[in-house]
């Protein structure tokens, strides 16, 4: 099971515990103490009372265990509780006293700051009795709550008081000594702190220096520092500016760098490797320059869920990506209420910290545009990309490591299965694994296998001669040739897809044709996504888009030429919107899966939001226009716009060369995608609710924002139409705006959305109130401005609600010998040892499925915990779960398939 994000394995700590002198019999639990704060316990049968010495108990079982799985308490029983079959019932276990915690030495903290210090402990941690010489990590504490405990400690004293200073006086006696200091005696604070315990200098290995991503503090390094084996040492930077709650300036990062490497030159010796998380990843690099012009030699350099981004150099590029960016005009609010949910902060620590994270987004963004724009000495240090199989920032990540290249002439991947983007802080256990390993193989000619089966070393590019380019290369030029030929194409279309219905209701009145001609645009391309999307991950992009480009502009050329033959009818229209429809599905999903094969990768980002806000712009406008163009040159006129338009667009692609680089590819099937999504939400009572409840909505407001334009055609003029048409184009604008100024409510958000549900229905009764232009273009604007509200809050609720990584069906799990289980919904995995080959046999045999061993047993409804996986290992002694456990997940939750 996991705890804080570590590995803990209960089975070694009773193992560690039954070697205490004088222990008979042990076992260890994990118990809640109170609502997420989660601890282990050890549990004694001794000859003699030994379990009031919680400290020299802790002091022993640290020479056996890593301190992150040391028991915070302990408790004294005369005899384990067995269950019927003999083993050992862990539920029958008791709570430990909560006031159980004082040691034989157990001294009082002193009135005063002593007293306000330990009482801003024992509400995070929820203990009493703590004393003045107990380490606040021996009694459970873990970053985040010490991000907590130094909030309370700075509000009740006034003092400037660090996380990290919690860490360099974990003791109530030696945090009130610091904060009792007098302010002139205060030292500078260094940029440097040692998480791991003192090495003697002859048994030092390598010492790493990590420098955290932005809005992180250096404490996120704790797990890592733990799970280092011997003779490493690991310090983390603390960069001024960068923790919540301290008004300290931050520093350039050229300065910033400088002091960094002049501690470092002080203060760690021997050889030196480099580890920095996303945005840190600059500070990384200008740290190692320094060190190396200094005549140090850094080992190697491992870059975590990072690799270069930049701004295009150009002029105009620069300008339409920071326009589409609009960073100034995106409330933090929006940001803080996701980060709220995975960390224990409070909302307006939360937005400090989207800031801080947003500063230095910035500062590596701006640095690695210089760097690109003109290179400067290589690096002799090769740098290792480590990323999570997951993680959406790190996508392409096989071909993005070769990246560094610039900067080094070896580069190397190493990629965590099932892992995301943060993995710094619950994955430390395989991070110590890669950063002592993986910079040993670069070394060699031709790098063995490397690994486990959770992480890999998926490629290493050495650069020992001069590298021939060959075939087209990625460019911001060749991305917005296509990118305008697509772009002429989609708005023809747009226009068409908008004037054809209201050209239907003016030559026939009938409503009914009018929405039938929108189903008819709308369904097929829809149905057909799935395939489309199948085809485009699988075959030439280019191909598809000219395929998708020639059908549409046929479907466009057959109207054209049925209209000026005069032979057009109703019935002909139908299944020629239905084709275009479906031929815009293709052209569509293989022009977005393109983009990142035309432009170059690290400007991914700019190039998508532009492509966003040139979409996003022509939306608001094509209503307008279509109608003045509809007034002015007829559908015949548009639709032969919409022909020249793809015949532009078919000449752009089939004269631009593509690049043969990695493109956009999905994850999963669309349609597994779908039918996973509804599997989750369906299974959830609150989050089913609420999707009932919007799709109710979404039936009686379609038929609304439907009839706006017909009521207007019905007693104005197609201008008119046009004019009321742009209005709802304001009303998404304006909501647009209203939610990246506000962000949405903090809290009760179902509540806002059933007040602009209010305020939705007040907006369509004004727009039947009367046959005036003024009050329906009022109407049409309040409902595109409630809907784009409402549908900005559902997101909201998405992104809070939902875990950002759901395990998939089959999840292999951590180690071949575990059986890992996730909580219907919550997206946590917890693992326990298989007690025995025996039981996973009994447990197959009663649920009726004879597997080979290694099969994965894939789940269907059942019961709130699922058994996901079972993989056979060695027993390990009064570890995990029970056989008859397993077989009961067996039998409530398998659906009788299984996959190798």
């Amino acid at each position: 099971m996991k705890i804080r994000g570590q590995r803990i394995e209960l089975g070694e700590i009773e193992a560690a515990l039954r070697e205490l002198s004088g222990v008979t019999d042990a076992a260890a639990a994990v118990h809640e103490f109170f609502p997420g704060d989660k601890r282990i316990v050890g549990y004694l049968v001794a000859k003699d009372s030994i379990a009031k010495d919680r400290a020299q108990l802790q002091q022993a079982l640290k020479k056996r265990l890593p301190a992150y799985m040391v028991p915070a308490a302990f408790v004294e029983l005369t005899a384990l509780p067995l269950s019927s079959s003999g083993k050992l019932d862990r539920r029958a276990l008791p709570a430990p006293p909560p006031d159980d915690t004082e040691s034989g030495d157990y001294r009082a903290p002193a009135a005063g700051t002593e007293t306000v210090i330990a009482q801003a402990w024992a509400q995070v941690l929820g203990r009493k009795g703590i004393g003045a010489d107990d380490n606040f990590f021996d009694l459970g504490g873990h970053s985040l709550v010490a991000t907590q405990v130094v909030a309370k400690v700075r509000a009740a004293t006034g003092v400037a008081l660090s996380v990290m200073d919690l860490f360099t006086s974990p003791t109530i006696r030696e945090l009130a000594t610091l904060v009792d200091r007098p302010a002139d005696t205060h030292r500078p604070r260094p940029l440097l702190y040692e998480l791991t315990a003192p090495v003697p200098a002859g048994q030092r290995v390598l010492s790493y220096v990590c420098i955290p991503y932005g809005g992180g503090t250096a404490a996120i390094f704790q797990p890592l520092a733990q799970a280092l084996p011997a003779g490493h040492r690991l310090f983390a930077v603390a960069a001024p500016g960068d923790e919540v709650g301290l008004a300290e300036e931050s520093i350039p990062l050229d300065e910033l760098a400088t002091k960094c490497v002049n501690e470092i030159l002080v203060r760690v010796d021997g050889p030196i490797a480099l580890y920095a998380h996303c945005a840190g990843a600059a500070l990384a690099v200008q740290i190692a320059r320094r060190l190396e012009t200094a005549g140090r030699t850094v080992t190697a350099i491992y870059f975590g869920a990072v690799f270069p981004f930049a701004k295009p150099g150009k002029r105009v590029w620069s300008g339409l990506s920071t326009l589409a960016g609009m960073k100034r005009l995106r409330a933090d609010q929006a940001f803080a209420n996701w980060l709220a949910v995975i960390g224990d902060l409070d909302p307006a620590s939360a937005r400090q910290v989207v800031r801080i994270a947003r500063r230095a987004a910035v500062r590596a963004e701006e640095f690695f545009t210089d760097l690109l724009r003109e290179p400067k000495d290589r690096l002799r240090t090769p740098i290792i990309s480590v990323v999570g199989e997951h993680d959406p920032d790190t996508e392409f990540a096989a071909e993005r490591y070769r990246e560094w290249h610039f900067l080094t002439d070896t580069t190397a991947l190493a990629t965590l299965d099932e892992a995301g983007h943060f993995f710094v802080t619950y994955r430390a256990k395989e991070l110590a694994d890669i950063v002592t390993t993986a910079h040993h193989q670069l070394a060699d000619e031709e790098p063995g296998p490397v690994g486990d089966e959770n992480w890999r070393i998926a490629g290493v590019f050495p650069v020992r001669r001069r590298q021939v380019i060959i075939g087209p290369q990625p460019s911001m030029r060749r991305f917005l040739t296509v990118a305008s030929g697509q772009l002429v194409s989609i708005v023809g279309s747009a226009l068409t897809e908008f004037a054809l219905p209201m050209w239907i209701y003016l030559k026939t009145g009938s409503l009914l044709s009018f929405a039938l001609l929108a189903v008819a645009g709308l369904l097929p391309g829809m149905v057909v996504a799935p395939l489309a999307g199948a085809l485009v991950d699988r075959y030439d992009r280019r191909l598809i888009m000219l395929l998708g480009d020639c059908a549409a502009g046929g479907t466009q050329l057959a109207l054209g030429i049925l209209f000026f033959s005069g032979h057009l009818q109703l019935w002909q229209i139908y299944p020629l919107v239905g084709l275009l429809s479906v031929a815009l599905s293709f052209q569509r999903l293989a022009y977005g899966s393109a983009v990142a094969q035309l432009a170059p990768k690290h400007y991914l980002g700019h190039a998508n939001g532009v492509v966003q806000m040139i979409g996003g712009a022509s939306q608001v406008l094509v209503p307008l226009v279509a109608v003045g163009l509809l007034a002015s040159i007829g559908l015949g006129g548009i639709l032969i716009f919409d022909v020249a338009s793809y015949v532009f667009a078919i000449a752009v692609v089939s004269l631009v060369r593509f690049p043969t680089t990695l493109a956009r590819h999905r994850k999963e099937p669309l349609l597994a995608e779908t039918v996973n999504g509804f599997r989750f939400s369906w299974g959830q009572r609150g989050f089913r609710a609420m999707l009932l409840f919007f799709m109710v909505l979404n039936i009686f407001l379609a038929p609304m924002f439907m009839l706006v334009s017909p009521t207007v055609l019905s007693f104005a003029s197609l201008a008119d139409a046009g004019r009321v048409a742009l209005a709802g184009g304001v009303g998404v604008l304006l909501g647009g705006l209203v939610m990246a100024f506000w962000g949405g409510p903090r809290h009760q958000r179902l509540r806002g959305v059933f007040l602009c549900a209010l305020a939705c229905g007040a907006a369509c009764v004004i727009t039947g109130l009367r046959a005036n232009l003024w009050v329906l273009a009022a109407g049409a604007l309040l409902m595109s401005l409630c809907v784009t509200l409402l549908n900005s809050l559902y997101a909201t609720i998405v992104h809070v609600k939902v875990p950002a990584t759901i395990p998939r069906p089959g999840f292999r799990g951590e180690h071949p010998d575990r059986v890992v289980h996730a909580s219907a919904g919550m997206g946590d995995y917890r693992t326990v040892r298989d007690p025995s080959p025996a039981a996973a046999d009994e447990s197959r045999r009663r649920a009726g499925h004879q597997c080979r061993r290694g099969h994965r047993h894939r789940t269907g409804p059942g019961r709130r915990s699922r058994l996901l996986a079972v993989r056979r290992g060695n027993h390990h002694p009064g570890a995990g779960v029970h056989a008859h456990s397993v077989a009961e997940e067996f039998r409530h939750g398998c659906t009788k398939r299984c996959h190798g």
